[in-house]
């Protein structure tokens, strides 16, 4: 994973038509994973802040190709995970839909930005793969408020970028909260074929007119206006205070409540995706008040995340050393790149609330939320000149 990383990083730069681009591109992505999730522009020593907000928001540079590129990069990690895979069954893909909101204060004419649930903001809409140990951000789309597109037409919209080979090598099973809980989304994920776990409100309404939550646990119904059977499932959900709050999750395939509830609790992946992004890595600190700048910053962060997880990939992965309570370390150079990385002995991780894999033997797991997670990353830019340190979670 490191070369993959690597790879990714010599082929994005070498897409930037001049070097003055190319030095503002190491300096931003430097800040970003050097941040702390508090990045500014003069906190970089390598350029200065207005350099830095004209390649966001003035220099010609293929930002679409620069995305595509990524993408292709995530398919080829993709592809080594099953490389050596044996025959049988179609491995499941896990995708994970949700909203996620960056607050924002002060006039931003250009960005549509509204209130959702009390919080004002720009509001994106992510599809999110787990596979294994690999965590990719795979797409977003802008959530416009009332009156305009739907959450689940863009979640829609969002399974639809996924290339065709995925389909064709892998069960994609989709998990999504309640606020795609619909009739669009539900009929969406039968006709593309992918099978779904969706929250559900409690009150809703069964074509018999019944509620949801006077059905039995695990039984078969009809949503009103659904021709398609779903399979209901409650569970209990801690809230803080102690308090218990009583859920519904429905299921577009047959299976027992038990598999409906490990596949919903990994829901929360995307959660701790979430508390990284914004404190560690400025998903939600962009100053820009154009269009443009807000589209470049956020896949640059969205980058920055890709690269720091390929190199933390690289200790989970068959073959490196997994003693508990002993530190993990390795280096690595590469086209004038230097990647060194260190943390704790891994355990696996488990408990109420955990979505599974490998996790830092220091990681707190609680209804999906990562609290103090500390892996101590080093990335050496040689080419910017800059030392970064990362604790990431």
């Amino acid at each position: 994973m490191l070369t993959t990383a690597l790879s990714l990083v010599s082929t994005l730069i070498a897409l930037l038509p001049s070097p003055h681009l190319k030095e503002s591109l190491k300096a931003l992505l430097a800040l970003l994973i050097k941040g702390r999730g508090k990045a500014r522009p003069q906190h970089t020593p390598l350029k200065s802040p207005s350099a830095l907000s004209r390649f966001l928001n003035h220099y010609p540079w293929p930002t679409r190709l620069f995305i595509r590129t990524t993408r292709k990069a995530m398919e080829r990690a993709l592809l080594a995970q099953i490389a050596h895979r044996r025959r049988g069954p179609r491995p499941r893909l896990l995708v994970v839909i949700d909203l996620v909101t960056l607050p924002k204060r002060g006039c931003f004419p250009a960005l549509p930005l509204s209130f959702f649930h009390g919080q004002w903001g720009l509001h994106l809409v992510v599809l999110y793969l787990v596979y294994g140990p690999l965590r990719l951000p795979w797409a977003y789309r802008v959530w416009r408020g009332k009156g305009e597109k739907t959450l689940s037409l863009l979640a829609l919209r969002l399974l639809h970028t996924l290339p065709p080979w995925i389909p064709r090598r892998f069960r994609l099973r989709v998990v999504a909260d309640s606020a795609f809980g619909t009739l669009t989304f539900l009929y969406g994920l039968h006709r593309l074929g992918y099978e779904g776990v969706v929250g559900m409100r409690r009150n809703r309404r069964l074509s018999d007119g019944q509620k949801l939550a006077e059905v039995r646990q695990g039984e078969r119904v009809f949503l009103r206006g659904l021709s398609l059977p779903v399979w209901v499932v409650r569970y209990r959900y801690p809230r803080p205070g102690g308090e218990v709050e009583g859920r519904y999750v429905v299921s577009t395939f047959r299976a027992t409540p038990g598999t409906v509830l490990v596949w919903g609790r990994r829901r929360f992946s995307i959660e701790v995706f979430f508390r990284v992004m914004k404190s560690e890595l400025s998903f939600g600190c962009f100053g820009q008040r154009t269009a443009l700048g807000v589209h470049r910053f956020l896949p640059l962060s969205l980058l920055a995340y890709l690269l720091v997880h390929w190199v933390r990939v690289e200790g989970v992965l068959p073959g490196v050393s997994r003693a508990s309570g002993r530190s993990i370390g390795f280096s690595l150079s590469w086209c004038g790149w230097r990647f060194m990385c260190s943390w704790p002995g891994l355990v696996r991780g488990g408990g109420r609330g955990s979505f599974g894999g490998l996790l830092p033997s220091r990681m707190d797991v609680n209804a999906g939320y990562a609290g103090g997670a500390r892996n101590e990353l080093t990335v050496l830019l040689r080419g910017a000149g800059a030392t970064i340190c990362l604790a990431q979670g």
